[in-house]
């Protein structure tokens, strides 16, 4: 008897547009990631509202384009590096900026004024080490501490994505 994995999940996105899309996990800017993969800024870009599309989150910021591509496994999460002793507070800002494009909503999530919100990014973007927001939220799927990222320790099963052209 011959039996069908029916839990292999077909991929949202081409090799290509994977490519494109994998560096911005070290929250990589189009022409930086452009200059990597020997691509135009425009290509890139047109890469990203691809995935943005295909995951079902149009117009959405860079950090949950992240966080979706990551918790959708189209790529591998950063390179791991030792996390900081995150506050639950840190916790919160981490999700809502993983889960909100606006920054009146991540305040909202997490009580502050939209206002204060890029304050507060930063400096949890300082104490994680990371080079933005992007990487940031990057990070938190390594660390296992975003909630879709990696149930029950699944995320160990892939590797760290590479980056050779320092795509911060």
């Amino acid at each position: 008897m011959t039996t069908t994995d029916t839990t292999a999940k077909t991929p949202l996105l081409t090799d290509a547009q994977r490519r494109a899309v994998a560096p911005l996990v070290y929250g990589g800017t189009n022409e930086s990631i452009g200059a990597e993969i020997h691509l135009s800024a425009e290509g890139v870009a047109s890469h990203l509202r691809t995935a943005r599309n295909a995951l079902g989150r149009r117009g959405c910021s860079r950090p949950v384009l992240v966080h979706a591509l990551l918790a959708a496994r189209e790529v591998r999460p950063p390179a791991k590096r030792p996390c900081p002793d995150f506050t639950v507070r840190d916790l919160q800002l981490l999700q809502a900026l993983a889960e909100h494009s606006r920054n009146e909503d991540i305040g909202r999530a997490i009580n502050v004024p939209g206002s204060d919100v890029r304050t507060e990014i930063d400096a949890l973007v300082a104490k994680a080490g990371a080079d933005n927001a992007v990487h940031l939220v990057g990070l938190g799927h390594a660390w296992d501490i975003l909630g879709e990222s990696a149930p029950s320790g699944v995320g160990s099963q892939l590797e760290p994505a590479e980056s050779t052209a320092g795509a911060a």
